[in-house]
């Protein structure tokens, strides 16, 4: 800070957004996912993790991904390349398990069936659609576990299309210990527990015919 009397290296708070009463409702993360909507600029929104970022090669293809957002399109996805997997032998596997779902599952799950949703990163928004539908991610307390997932069913509910693109990938870097490892797998399987019961998936259950329901829960 440039004040004067200040200590070295002090942080300074140059602007706040007031929210009305209790500030945080539901789930961190997709409370700040939505919170942090507002201060990015352009049309287009890419949701990334703290532990992840692009190489210079890869971000010139951005341009080519944006490409994609035309007629209904309101995700874009694609694949995330693992730089943690050398860093033993639990870390080979949570990379592993992470190449599998980011490629083969995702590409499957896109085409033909049509049941590609929203998996967090890194997925690029079309941002003026999210600001005015409800945002990236719902947040309520124990419902919304797996909070990215239900911005995908909020962008079919809305009668958006998710696609995904096989050219471009994003460094990102996974769990290496066997703890950490278990703790995620642990809050993905709750989270799909939980998704069940919620109102979007009763909702999507009555949009979508037989055909797209059965891949949908396999």
């Amino acid at each position: 800070t440039d004040e004067p009397g200040a200590p070295v290296g002090e942080s300074r708070v140059l602007f706040k957004v007031k929210l009305p009463g209790e500030p945080i409702l539901g789930e961190g993360k997709p409370e700040n996912q939505n919170h942090a909507v507002i201060f990015a600029h352009g049309e287009y929104l890419q949701t990334l993790d703290m532990n992840q970022d692009n190489y210079l090669g890869e971000s010139f293809k951005m341009r080519n991904l944006l490409e994609l957002f035309k007629g209904d399109v309101r995700i874009v996805g694609f694949r995330e390349h693992i730089i943690s997997d050398s860093s033993g032998l639990v870390a080979a596997f949570a990379a592993s398990n992470e190449f599998v779902f980011g490629t083969m599952i995702q590409r499957f799950m896109t085409w033909p069936l049509m049941v590609r949703l929203h998996y967090g990163h890194p997925d690029v928004w079309d941002k003026v659609w999210a600001l005015s539908c409800g945002g990236v991610a719902k947040a309520s307390k124990t419902l919304h576990v797996s909070e990215d997932i239900f911005g995908g069913f909020n962008v079919v509910l809305r009668g958006g299309t998710i696609d995904y693109a096989e050219f471009i990938h994003c460094g990102k870097g996974r769990d290496m210990s066997f703890i950490a490892v278990n703790g995620f797998e642990s809050k993905i399987s709750a989270g799909a527990a939980v998704t069940t019961v919620s109102r979007d998936m009763l909702r999507l259950m009555r949009a979508s015919d037989i055909f797209r329901l059965l891949p949908f829960y396999a």
